[in-house]
């Protein structure tokens, strides 16, 4: 059948409708968002007196090789730079109590160093050590196909977008501590492209350099407990897990590599900390840490304050333990960034503490705070604030604050790796709010930051 000759654009277009690639509006298509669905781990820790804190982390499913692969699973960590996995060469219990990456297995692997060259039979081999906050590991390096697992199948056009080449650090040695103690199998680096040895072991830098992604960013969303799916996003934020619009705060000297935002003020209620007056303090924004860290020189003052006003929930709040703390009462703690403000609740930053039964069982551990002279003693209470002091040098520290899981599970964060900016929202969680509202007011060894357990 004739007809008049189409111009190249008019080509395109119509075999894009030919494949179904157009969209239902007649756009061309403009890349894929899509998600991993991370499972929560909570792992109770031994203390002082038999008493039982957990520590907690998020983690997915990727796939190693193609086309035969290799599954592991790993905690998407905002706080360091690498794609970490367990190597059949390493033999501690770390490693065997994990799912091992068996490169000669995987038929698109390749041996090589770290600036990318292969290595031939029998050679010496560079290799990197990596520090955490409760542990490290060291590996040898490989260049494999990665493959993120989506919660619902790509298609079309999008099929292939969460699937890229990268370069890996398989383990050969790993601490015991903490790497023995969770279920997952290894650590996917999510921070900026400068904190990784060469840009080619960015994950995210390699997804967003192939341009199948809508928008160069991805989402966290953390569940308030172990019913409601944490996911995190890739190629822009999931709009459903916000309650309100994103506030956006520039990445401080983002050639440092690290997801780090400046703290103009602390407020303790409605008092004002002198710490941060000089305009040193900064946060880290990480998703492998399961606490507030806060600076060592402020931590004992900090942790006193919020305690002083501290109270267990009301009763008839009560949780598995018969104490729900995030319903906890006392003082909410804001953090002044970019013209708004990132406020937690004691429901936010308090956990229970936990006391070791001698049949093994637990049971809410009650203290009493110290009374204060010519007032009534305050009643026992099981719920703690969960600060960890943290000490870092220039230029990061000493001011240095990092913000885990009880800020990354009251606000949805948006990681924009182009325009190097943080955004934030309260998170749209299935069940009640935890805690009383406080809301949005307006090859040598690599640099990382801690995955703090």
């Amino acid at each position: 059948m004739g007809g008049l000759p189409m111009a190249p654009p008019a080509r395109a277009a119509a075999l894009l409708a030919w494949l179904g690639l157009r969209s239902a509006s007649g756009a061309l298509p403009r890349g894929a968002r899509f998600s991993v669905p991370l499972h929560r781990q909570r792992v109770a820790v031994m203390g002082a007196s038999n008493i039982v804190s957990q520590k907690s982390v998020y983690f997915g499913l990727v796939s190693l090789g193609f086309p035969s692969a290799q599954n592991f699973t790993v905690v998407f960590d905002t706080g360091s730079a690498h794609l970490v996995v367990p190597s059949v060469q390493c033999f501690s219990e770390a490693c065997l109590a994990h799912r091992r990456y068996d490169v000669a297995a995987s038929p698109s692997a390749v041996d090589i160093d770290h600036d990318g060259s292969r290595i031939g039979p029998g050679a010496s081999r560079d290799q990197m050590t990596v520090s955490f906050g409760t542990g490290e590991i060291t590996g040898v390096f490989a260049q494999d196909r990665l493959c993120l697992s989506t919660a619902e199948p790509l298609e079309g056009y999008q099929a292939d977008a969460n699937c890229v080449d990268v370069r890996v650090v398989a383990a050969t040695e790993m601490s015991e501590e903490p790497f023995a103690s969770f279920s997952f199998d290894g650590v996917l680096g999510l921070s900026l492209a400068s904190l990784a040895l060469t840009p080619e072991f960015s994950v995210f830098g390699m997804l967003a350099d192939r341009g199948h992604l809508s928008h160069p960013s991805f989402g966290v969303f953390l569940g308030q407990d172990d019913d409601e799916v944490s996911e995190i996003s890739f190629g822009g934020h999931n709009p459903e897990k916000l309650m309100e619009e994103l506030a956006w705060a520039p990445v401080f000297d983002p050639e440092q590599g690290h997801w780090l935002v400046q703290i103009t003020s602390v407020r303790l209620g409605d008092r004002t900390l002198d710490f941060c007056s000089d305009g040193q303090c900064r946060a880290v924004v990480d998703s492998g840490t399961s606490v507030l860290a806060v600076p060592a020189a402020v931590a004992d003052d900090l942790a006193t304050q919020l305690e002083d006003g501290l109270r267990d929930p009301p009763r008839g709040a009560l949780g598995a333990q018969g104490v729900d703390c995030r319903q906890a009462e006392g003082l909410p703690l804001h953090f002044e960034v970019n013209g708004f403000t990132i406020s937690l609740g004691p429901g936010d930053y308090t956990r229970q503490a936990l006391q070791l039964e001698e049949d093994g069982s637990t049971s809410p551990a009650r203290f009493a705070p110290e009374p204060v002279p010519g007032e009534s003693e305050p009643p026992a209470r099981s719920c703690w604030p969960t600060l960890m002091p943290i000490e870092f040098p220039e230029p990061l520290g000493p001011k240095l604050f990092i913000w885990g899981e009880p800020v990354l599970r009251k606000y949805y964060t948006v990681y924009d790796w182009r325009d190097k900016r943080i955004g934030f929202g309260l998170a749209a969680h299935a069940g009640p709010p935890a805690g009383p509202p406080a809301g949005v007011e307006a090859p040598p060894r690599a640099p990382v930051m801690p995955l703090l357990f």
